[in-house]
């Protein structure tokens, strides 16, 4: 019985092994290649977006973005202080 389970477990670890060894890589370059190309889609498909017709002038407009409501408020605080020579 102890030998039984002994064989079981290395057949079990090199089997493992067998695995990470070739399959692992497979699958791992294959999702790269698949997030390469759903990056070049996605790139691409920006540009297409952003590409303008020349001389054609848009403007783009986000409510609530204004620049009065960016300015309100303190930026800092004003601290005196004396040159030292």
């Amino acid at each position: 019985m102890l030998f039984r389970v002994i064989i079981y477990t290395i057949l079990i670890y090199y089997l493992i092994k067998l695995i990470v060894r070739y399959l692992f890589p497979f699958f791992i370059s294959r999702q790269v290649r698949n997030m390469q190309n759903r990056q070049e889609r996605a790139q691409k498909d920006f540009v297409n977006q952003r590409k303008k017709e020349e001389g054609k002038v848009t403007i783009e407009y986000t409510p609530g973005s204004s620049k009065t409501s960016q300015n309100k408020g303190p930026k800092g605080e004003y601290v005196d202080y004396e040159e030292i020579e």
